[in-house]
C-alpha cells in the first residue's frame, strides 16, 4: 500500500510542479514571425509574473513546450531586439548571477 502511495505521489509531483499548460497553447512561432505582433509582445514581456521563477530556476518546472517556447523568444529577443534583450537581461538578472546557467538552458536544448 505504502509502495503504492509512493508510486503515485513521485508521478503526480512533476505534474503539480509545472507551469500552467495555457502557456504550452501560445503560437511562439506566429509571434516570432510577425514584427508587429513581435514588438507589441517583447514591450509587454514585463507582464509576465513568472519570468523571474522562469528565470531563476533556468526553466525547470516547465513544460518541454514551454521550454521550446521560452527558447525561441529569448533567442528572437537577442537577435531581433537587442536593445530590449539588454532591458530584459538587466530587469530580471541585473546582477548577471543567473546569466551563465539560464544562457546555457536556453542554447543547450533538450
Amino acid at each position: 500500500m505504502n509502495a503504492a502511495i509512493l508510486a503515485l505521489v513521485a508521478v503526480a509531483l512533476p505534474l503539480v510542479s509545472c507551469y500552467d499548460e495555457k502557456y504550452d497553447k501560445i503560437d511562439v512561432d506566429k509571434i516570432i514571425a510577425d514584427a508587429d505582433l513581435f514588438t507589441a509582445c517583447s514591450s509587454r514581456v514585463n507582464a509576465f509574473k513568472l519570468l523571474p521563477e522562469v528565470i531563476s530556476t533556468s526553466c525547470e518546472k516547465c513544460s518541454p513546450i514551454q521550454k521550446e517556447h521560452v527558447r525561441k523568444t529569448v533567442k528572437a529577443l537577442s537577435e531581433k531586439r537587442p536593445d530590449d534583450f539588454v532591458k530584459f537581461r538587466e530587469k530580471y538578472d541585473p546582477d548577471g548571477k543567473y546569466e551563465k546557467s539560464f544562457s546555457a538552458f536556453v542554447l543547450g536544448g533538450e
